[in-house]
């Protein structure tokens, strides 16, 4: 089968601007996470194994992945050359290397997605330059802390349960909406027997603007899905004589960075299931955000008034609930 590729490049319109002197850097929404213990990983994969306690300090995590707007800001304010090949959708096989970027590929649609086509060390140069500009110890979130913030108390499959059918309230997976989109967009692509398709609709086909699906217990959006994470700790094969602390696996030379949580692509991922990036890699699935070293507990601070950037964002999220209320339910095959 000859395989159709999209040929358009989504150009945002974000070049061009650098921070004026009294400029501030969009300072991503912060939830709260109190300090606690849990259990991390599961005896199911070899890669989530042994199944250990941890113990995790206060700290905060964005609320939201990072958008291309934000990203936006850090490039054009320091002129960051970042990666310009990036692995997007391709028909068969599926992905590959194209010419892409955080701000063109073949799947952007809107400057409130996460960013992506980008690597792990683009999100430390992002985060570098938000603590370095805000005077604030924002960092990567640690794997353990991650988990513990995505399970949000929840020591079943997925934070709200075990039933599947529920998944497309609580994030961007592979359903109904994806597979038609795979169909259409690349000659018929049948992604059931590549990821599988789950058992619901939530009406977005790729990547989707973050905050549209229902918060864990915490607050937290889109752990479940819409794009996989980075976070500090660098992927080790397993969970043997990893930390009880809920800090990072830091090593000098670390070829493969862990990743969490799912993507449009793939169904629901397991709270427990993790996956590696390699340092060098960026591709349309991968992304982050941002997690901040608090002192003391951390549910202390007086909540603010929304920012520009939060009101905007609110803006969209509405137009894209109203576009997705016009579109007919795809009903299951």
């Amino acid at each position: 089968m000859q395989t159709k590729r999209l040929t358009f490049l989504v150009l945002l319109g974000l070049a061009g601007h650098t921070l004026a002197a009294n400029e501030k850097p969009f300072e991503p929404d912060m939830v709260a996470i109190k300090a606690g213990q849990f259990t991390m990983g599961s005896s199911n994969w070899k890669s989530t194994s042994p199944e250990h306690t941890v113990s995790v300090k206060a700290f905060k995590m964005g609320k939201y992945e990072v958008t291309v707007k934000e990203f936006a800001q850090f490039v054009n304010a320091v002129n960051y050359k970042a990666p310009r090949q990036c692995i997007q959708m391709a028909g068969n096989p599926w992905f590959a290397s194209m010419a892409g970027s955080w701000n063109a590929n073949t799947l952007s649609r809107s400057r409130f997605e996460p960013v992506t086509c980008i690597g792990p060390r683009d999100a430390d140069a992002y985060i570098t330059w938000l603590a370095k500009e805000t005077g604030k110890k924002y960092r990567l979130p640690t794997e353990a802390e991650w988990e513990y913030a995505h399970r949000a108390g929840s020591t079943r499959k997925y934070p709200f349960g075990n039933n599947e059918e529920l998944a497309c309230r609580y994030g961007n997976i592979a359903d109904r909406s994806a597979e038609a989109a795979f169909k259409r967009d690349y000659d018929g692509l049948d992604s059931k027997s590549h990821v599988g398709v789950a058992p619901c609709d939530d009406k977005s086909d790729y990547a989707s603007i973050v905050g549209m699906y229902e918060p864990n217990a915490f607050g937290l959006y889109d752990t479940l899905g819409n794009i996989s994470e980075f976070v500090q700790d660098c992927m080790k094969p397993d969970y043997t004589a990893a930390p009880a602390d809920g800090s990072a696996v830091i090593e000098a030379k670390c070829a493969s960075r862990a990743t969490r949580g799912g993507n449009w692509h793939w169904e629901g991922w397991a709270a427990y299931r993790r996956a590696g990036t390699p340092i060098d890699f960026a591709g349309v699935l991968e992304g982050f955000r941002v997690a901040l070293d608090v002192d003391g507990a951390a549910d202390g601070a007086l909540k603010s008034a929304p920012s520009a950037f939060a009101i905007e964002l609110a803006a969209e999220q509405q137009k894209e609930r109203e576009k997705r209320s016009k579109r007919a339910a795809i009903p299951a095959s």
